[in-house]
């Protein structure tokens, strides 16, 4: 069997080589001769109380020409477990073979890179393939060469995406475990991100069908309020991560040439004092820290909206199903957050909430955050429309308010939504569930929103709805709904 044959058996069809029982050892090749480095301590793997593990495993992928680095590399990671998974190793022995390996396994959570294989650059070139020709920026590259002069450190790093670069003869198991690991983590923590991304724009995708509906059904303000409310919310804390993103990649970059240029010269204190008052350690260190757990909340921020416009955006089955009334309700308060917000015109308006112990109900939640959207914007539009003429100062003595009110009365939850607006005079009340409908002016109500509402409690859940509005005093709708159908 020629060299090509045994290759691709190896990282093809069984993906395993023989390997040496003794795992206190670490087998390199250097000079054409193998050697044995042995660690202080070796690492404790974490244990699976030896049961075996059922898990999809972390895919590694060892590239080098040289057999023995293979042989002494699965020696060291032999019954390796990360986060209750194996590892699945696959074999490449050349630059090209490594571009074909990972182009059929692009699930591959890390790869050990030699540099100088069927040239001086071939795992250069495997970089750059996976990086931009399959645009792959999951996968860690821990760069190993045992010719450093072939592929200068700092060089390879400022040129190349690489995530680790390390020298053969430095590599031991210890070292080797604990570089795997920190590998697993990167890429578990890219993965997880990937994931919450996707979860977001799945959310956002689901809204805008929402709107969509909203559009063709109602015609109605809230659909404005769900794109304003939503950009708005999302904006901050994306411009906080913006904001930190940059001082926080500037910050590490100095760090990590700090390390450079310390591991080059650690005996020069001349040197090290001059580099360290340019970059500002102290200030780095105190500081750092507080930019990346800003970038933590406001990312717990977007969570926390993606979970509330999913509450909002709830696809209605065919069936009703249970449904938390104060969720939908918290999660349409989000959505017109930014226009209960103080303005140059008025002060913030003051939302109250005395939630009573209810029930969930079966309902078709969609539908019922619908009505919610409806009579709050409502709400909101009628103490714009008493505030003005007002000046700022009396309007904040008297305080805009909207106070939302829930109870459980026997087998009906009830809702109270109340507002100290502009209120209505007694003939336009009597009209207001009225389809076409409308006081506002052209180009800002359609007359469906109050009339789809009353349909939606009426009809479709079996309760009812009732207005009492006093003319410069304000308006409360009071809903019924009954807590099964």
């Amino acid at each position: 069997m020629n060299r090509n044959d045994r290759n691709t058996t190896l990282y093809k069809e069984n993906n395993t080589v023989t390997v040496p029982e003794d795992d206190d050892q670490l087998l390199l090749l250097e000079d054409d001769e193998l050697i044995l480095l042995e660690d202080d301590e070796v690492v404790d793997i974490e244990d699976v109380d030896g049961q075996s593990v059922e898990r999809e495993p972390w895919q590694i992928a060892i590239v080098d020409d040289e057999p023995a680095v293979h042989q002494a590399t699965e020696l060291a990671l032999k019954n390796f477990v990360f986060d209750s998974k194996p590892l699945l190793l696959f074999h490449a022995y050349s630059g090209a073979e490594a571009q074909e390996l990972v182009a059929e396994h692009p699930d591959i959570a890390f790869i050990l890179l030699d540099v100088v294989m069927e040239s001086n650059d071939a795992g250069l070139r495997v970089v750059r393939y996976i990086r931009e020709e399959l645009n792959n920026k999951r996968v860690q590259i821990i760069l190993r060469t045992g010719q450093p002069g072939e592929a200068p450190e700092e060089s390879v790093i400022r040129k190349y995406e690489i995530n680790d670069y390390k020298l053969k003869v430095e590599l031991t198991r210890q070292r080797l475990i604990t570089a795997a690991i920190a590998a697993l983590r990167a890429y578990r923590n890219t993965i997880a991100v990937e994931q919450k991304t996707a979860e977001l724009t799945q959310t956002l995708q689901t809204l805008q069908h929402t709107q969509l509906q909203l559009v063709q059904s109602e015609k109605m303000s809230a659909l404005g309020n769900l794109v304003a409310g939503v950009a708005h919310e999302i904006n901050n804390p994306l411009g906080c991560i913006s904001g930190n993103l940059a001082y926080v990649t500037d910050s590490i970059q100095n760090l990590l040439n700090f390390i450079q240029l310390y591991q080059a010269d650690p005996n020069s204190a001349s040197l090290l004092t001059k580099e360290i008052e340019a970059i500002e350690l102290e200030f780095i260190r105190e500081d750092l820290p507080k930019s990346l757990n800003s970038i933590s909340l406001a990312f717990e921020r977007i969570l926390n909206i993606s979970n509330s416009l999913r509450v909002f955006s709830r696809q209605d089955k065919d069936n009703k199903t249970l449904f938390n009334i104060h969720e939908g309700i918290d999660s349409t308060l989000l959505i017109l957050k930014h226009r209960t917000k103080a303005n140059d015109r008025r002060p913030a308006i003051v939302i109250i909430k005395d939630y009573g112990l209810i029930a969930d109900i079966q309902c078709f939640p969609g539908q019922i955050n619908q009505v919610f959207m409806n009579l709050l914007a409502n709400s909101i539009d009628a103490l714009d429309e008493g505030s003005q003429g007002k000046g700022y100062a009396e309007i904040e003595a008297s305080q805009n308010i909207i106070a939302i009110r829930t109870a459980m009365v026997e087998d009906r939850i009830i809702i109270q939504i109340k507002d100290n607006g502009c209120g209505m005079k007694p003939q336009t009340r009597d009209r207001i569930f009225e389809q076409g409908f409308t006081t506002k002016e052209v180009g800002k109500g359609t007359g469906l929103g109050l009339a789809i509402a009353r349909q939606i409690v009426t009809e479709k859940h079996g309760g009812t709805i009732v207005c009492d509005s006093t003319l410069g005093q304000g308006t409360t709708f009071t809903i019924s709904l009954p807590i099964a159908p």
